[in-house]
């Protein structure tokens, strides 16, 4: 199946974001991203994993035409850290889905050894959080100069659409599953997300069709449920449950798996009603399977799961090694849904997740079940992995472009009108910096007397010949750029760079930790045109 999707990005540019077979401009995410990348952590190995990797850095580094094939947005939402409301319709579900995703590709970098894109995609993953609202509480779209799409007074978090794939700021009030502890941090600490989630399920089941303008069927589904909010009917909400594992609160998650197993499955197997949703690709199917066996991938590009509550008395997974994996549990039932203890291979366990490496090795997890809520799996040291170390308070935010608000001087002013220098520092890929000759050079001075220190930089490629790309280049720094005799500092020096695509972001590491006030992208040579061109250019700073 992995081949397959390298296959297609062999014959066809880019991994089908939804294969129908072909291309389909269908749902949000590039999520063979992640896909590719928690198969890799979980030991699935045997496929191309440089074509891959390959395919990862174009859906998150280059700008797509076409709708069917790449991230929408990126023309805008890679230098601006989110996708725009007013730019893009369900620019929240892309912001957040593909935070994912970028977690996912800075941890095939890791395992790849290429420490510049891990660093940098570790830190686009903490795009979520520019996206949190404290003042409503929820996740919500945010306009391209930085404002709400709604004021707080109009905010409704059950209103379907705008921002949202189909859903509303409920169904994503847990969707950074990359980052659970960042985004228990976020919300102000464990109790308070735990209150967030509680609150999902008690909140009226009253929906308002929004942008959509009629009732969906997922509403319809949702409704019918009748938890709340909750939407087990759609994909976005098939983490949330298990996000309570992640606040030291596993016995909320074992609960609530049950009744959802129960309410939602059991009703429908055998009865002729089908399940309450969608079986896209399968999903439905898969989370049952999961859920019934007693954990789940809660949050990938992390090799483990979390537990949850096992529907049967004994489960075998059979491994092709032909070793075997049991779940026990000989006083489950309706009544017994709570976790007392566990035993993983005659050890005393109290984790409140299984690694991967557990199950592949064989073995068994015999778990003592009770009609109470216990204190199992619920310490600091049981908490499942996250991107934010789990017991770390921090809030998540990424390390921005610090060229804001700056003076830009350049070599050469435009050759072609639009084209000036401004053009290289506008967070927007669709224009750029056209400058006479094979050797210009363009620089940015921060305002108010502020210095940081820059240790990644981006140069992005414009949209017309290849000839017109920096070749060679120098990354240089100064404290006094605004006086003809400014001294300067090579931070960094490139050569025979090639950028493989239009529009194509490449990340830089300079290994700068010096603070200076302004920077200059030195270019010696261009790729033979009678012209160079850069469509963007980054200063990824440090605090001043």
């Amino acid at each position: 199946m992995l081949d397959g999707f390298v296959t297609a990005y062999r014959d066809g540019g880019w991994v089908p974001r939804w294969s129908g077979p072909g291309y389909v401009d269908s749902m949000v995410g590039t999520h063979s991203d992640i896909v590719f990348a928690d198969a890799y952590l979980r030991g699935v190995l045997d496929f191309d994993i440089h074509g891959a990797y390959e395919s990862m850095l174009k859906n998150a580094l280059v700008y797509s035409d076409d709708g069917a094939r790449g991230r929408k947005g990126n023309q805008r939402s890679i230098f601006a850290g989110y996708v725009a409301a007013d730019l893009l319709t369900e620019s929240a579900s892309w912001t957040m889905e593909d935070a994912i995703n970028d977690f996912g590709i800075a941890q095939m970098a890791n395992v790849l050894d290429d420490k510049t894109h891990a660093e940098y995609f570790l830190n686009r993953s903490r795009r979520f959080s520019n996206l949190f609202s404290p003042s409503v509480g929820f996740f919500r779209g945010r306009n391209a100069n930085g404002t709400w799409r709604t004021s707080d007074a109009d905010f409704n978090a059950a209103q379907w659409g705008y921002e949202f794939a189909e859903g509303d700021p409920w169904q994503y009030s847990a969707a950074a599953t990359t980052d659970p502890r960042g985004m228990i941090n976020l919300y102000g600490g464990k109790s308070a997300f735990v209150n967030r989630l509680d609150s999902v399920f008690s909140a009226s089941t009253d929906f308002d069709p929004g942008s959509y303008g009629v009732v969906p069927h997922e509403m319809v589904e949702a409704y019918a449920l009748n938890q709340g909010q909750y939407a087990h009917c759609n994909e976005p909400d098939h983490s949330l449950i298990y996000m309570y594992d992640y606040a030291n609160a596993p016995s909320e998650t074992q609960w609530r798996i049950r009744n959802i197993l129960d309410i939602a499955y059991d009703s429908g197997i055998g009865t002729g009603r089908g399940y309450i949703g969608d079986e896209d690709t399968g999903q439905m199917s898969a989370w049952y399977v999961f859920g019934a066996l007693g954990f789940y991938p809660a949050s990938p590009g992390h090799a483990e799961y979390a537990l949850g509550s096992p529907l049967f008395t004994r489960a075998v997974i059979h491994l092709d090694s032909g070793k075997q994996f049991v779940v026990s549990a000989p006083n489950n039932g309706h009544g017994n849904v709570f976790i007392q203890g566990a035993r993983l291979n005659g050890t005393s366990y109290s984790r409140a997740y299984l690694r991967h490496s557990d199950i592949v090795a064989g073995g068994e997890l015999e778990l003592t079940m009770g009609p109470a809520r216990s204190t199992w799996g619920a310490q600091d040291e049981d908490l499942p992995q996250s991107a934010t170390p789990v017991t770390s308070p921090e809030i998540p935010a990424m390390r921005v472009d610090r060229a804001v608000d700056g003076f830009i001087s350049a070599s050469s002013e435009n050759v072609a009108a639009g084209m000036g220098m401004a053009q290289a520092f506008d967070d927007d890929s669709g224009t750029q910096w056209q400058a006479q000759g094979t050797a210009p050079f363009i620089q940015y001075a921060f305002p108010a007397n502020l210095k940081y220190s820059v240790s990644l930089y981006t140069v992005t490629s414009a949209a017309d010949s290849p000839d017109f790309d920096p070749r060679d280049w120098e990354l240089q720094a100064s404290d006094d750029c605004t006086s003809g005799t400014a001294t300067w500092v090579t931070v960094d020096r490139r050569v025979e760079q090639d950028f493989a695509w239009r529009r194509f972001t490449r990340v830089f590491s300079a290994d700068n930790h010096q603070p200076y006030a302004c920077y200059r992208l030195a270019i010696s040579r261009n790729h033979g045109g009678e012209v160079t061109e850069v469509a963007e250019v980054e200063l990824i700073g440090d605090r001043p």
